[in-house]
């Protein structure tokens, strides 16, 4: 069949005197490797039995006498069981020229078609390649660049004889189709073309000049792949949540026994078997080695380096990186209020750094009177990753530092942490020298209650006169439970006061600082019976 890139176009068939139960005539044309040989295709129902071409001149009238008749034809290629082409033997002409082409075949029932004008056979000098090859024909992974070349030669289909072909530009096609290149033959008709190798495929030649269309063989160009191997400096690691992880390692290839770096291949490192793909990528350097720097994740990964692209000429080998990361505590929320009766408030959130889970820890509410020694757990709470917790009512101190700890897991690889500590403390106050007399005390006769209203700030060992302060003076009847103010003082500069009741019966009284300030706690003085008669 003569392509489409060729000067060889079939003169289109004229209906000519045909037995209608007959083979079909489809074409009849110059084979496209050998322009003296006349391909026939047939359309048929059975076998064919004979073929006969008769050839006469383009031009000539289908009743003028042939220059030759051709009958020994051969089936050359079969399109199905009744669709196939056969082909002369190289045909011998006189005359250089082109010739018109009158077929008769007859199936082997005896049924036989005439078609006149059934073709051309453009018998012509031809343009041919000859020792078409490329060399290497297997590049390897030191040799990937191969050189592709022939000869052009002219041949004269009546001699069968050739010379070369000068001057001629030959397109050369590389890697299956993918790359081009052109070429012009020399004086003895030689022409050759470098290339590097990018993928298999099959590398070609073809002219299309004045002489007309010629193609050489397709030689399929597969690449010898190199064993490799990635040979890494470190293949697992123990980090912290946050920590990077820089792998590296060397790329090597073999040749014979020995291993070599192999520069210039990209190469990507991601999650193995990932289910959502995020690769990180480098490109081996001259000597063949690499580097992927990562921020692992999650209590242990596995990761694998592997080539990015298709690299024909190496094998592809795979890494593999094991990763296990501590998880960090991190306490997001922690504050603590102390009330004016040393008890704490406390609320705080904790959160696992490199680790999604919502196990409950074991949180521990830690005081210290100095901040740095003696940390001692008041309340261990449990509670769950990022949740906030409140703890109320714990007993407290005058004065200290609070914190927030957690130890830790070994079985669950988390590291433990504690937060800041927050200095809470409050000024004591107290009711010096308190008394109500006198004792015992007639009914109706005044009792007086007094003492004097002190506070001490925190880290300080000295109490000092509270003054311009309200005092409460309670008193609980004899054999009562409960306890009444009876009276609201002020006390003076120097933290003194004083206050008269009538006598009506038996009880206890006591001086009271019930309202203090954000930086003092209450305080209290002695309780005094008092016998009333």
């Amino acid at each position: 069949m003569v392509t489409a890139g060729a000067v060889l176009v079939a003169t289109l068939t004229l209906p000519g005197t045909a037995h209608a139960a007959g083979p079909n005539v489809k074409e009849a044309t110059s084979n496209q490797s050998d322009w003296s040989v006349l391909d026939v295709r047939l359309n048929y129902s059975g076998g064919i039995d004979k073929i006969t071409a008769r050839l006469r001149p383009v031009g000539s009238s289908d009743t003028d006498e042939p220059v030759a008749t051709i009958s020994d034809f051969t089936k050359r290629y079969e399109y199905s069981s009744w669709d196939a082409v056969w082909a002369s033997q190289p045909i011998h002409l006189d005359t250089l020229g082109d010739y018109t082409v009158d077929i008769e075949a007859t199936e082997s029932d005896g049924e036989t078609t005439v078609e006149k004008n059934a073709g051309t056979l453009h018998y012509q000098k031809q343009p041919v390649f000859t020792g078409f090859a490329v060399t290497p024909a297997e590049p390897d992974i030191e040799h990937q660049t191969f050189t592709a070349g022939g000869d052009m030669v002219v041949r004269d289909p009546s001699t069968r004889e050739t010379v070369p072909l000068p001057g001629a530009t030959v397109n050369l096609t590389f890697d299956g189709g993918s790359a081009e290149a052109t070429a012009v033959t020399d004086e003895a008709g030689h022409f050759s073309a470098p290339h590097r190798l990018a993928q298999s495929g099959w590398v070609f030649a073809d002219y299309n000049g004045g002489l007309g269309f010629a193609a050489s063989p397709w030689i399929d160009v597969r690449p010898k792949a190199a064993p490799t191997r990635l040979v890494l400096d470190k293949s697992s690691f123990h980090v912290t949540a946050g920590d990077k992880v820089d792998v590296t390692g060397t790329l090597q290839y073999q040749i014979g026994e020995e291993w070599k770096p192999l520069p210039g291949i990209p190469l990507e490192m991601d999650y193995k078997e990932c289910t959502t793909c995020s690769p990180v990528g480098t490109t081996t350097d001259a000597n063949g080695r690499f580097s992927f720097v990562r921020t692992p994740y999650g209590p242990k990964s596995v990761y694998e380096v592997t080539f990015a692209s298709y690299t024909p000429f190496a094998q592809h080998s795979t890494a593999d990186i094991t990763v296990a990361v501590t998880a960090t505590t991190k306490f997001s929320e922690f504050t603590a209020q102390l009330d004016k009766y040393a008890q704490l408030d406390v609320t705080g959130s904790v959160d696992l750094v490199g680790r999604d889970t919502n196990d409950r820890i074991a949180v521990d509410i830690q005081y210290s009177p100095d901040g740095k020694t003696g940390w001692t757990t008041k309340k261990t709470v449990q509670t769950s990753n990022g949740a906030q917790f409140v703890v109320e009512e714990l007993p407290g101190y005058p004065d200290g530092y609070w914190r927030l700890h957690y130890a830790g897991s070994t079985t669950k690889d988390i590291k433990g942490g504690v937060s800041n500590s927050l200095h809470r403390y409050r000024a004591l106050t107290r009711v010096k020298d308190a008394n109500a007399s006198p004792e015992p005390v007639t009914k109706g006769r005044t009792i007086t209650v007094k003492g004097v209203l002190q506070e001490r700030a925190a880290g300080s060992s000295t109490w000092k006169a509270y003054g311009a302060k309200k005092v409460q003076i309670l008193f609980r009847p004899k054999g009562a439970k409960t306890w009444y103010v009876m009276s609201t003082v002020t006390s003076k500069s120097n933290g003194s006061f004083s206050k008269g009741f009538t006598a009506r019966q038996d009880g206890t009284w006591v001086p009271v600082f019930l309202y203090p300030d954000s930086k003092h706690f209450v305080g209290s003085g002695r309780e005094d019976y008092v016998d009333v008669r």
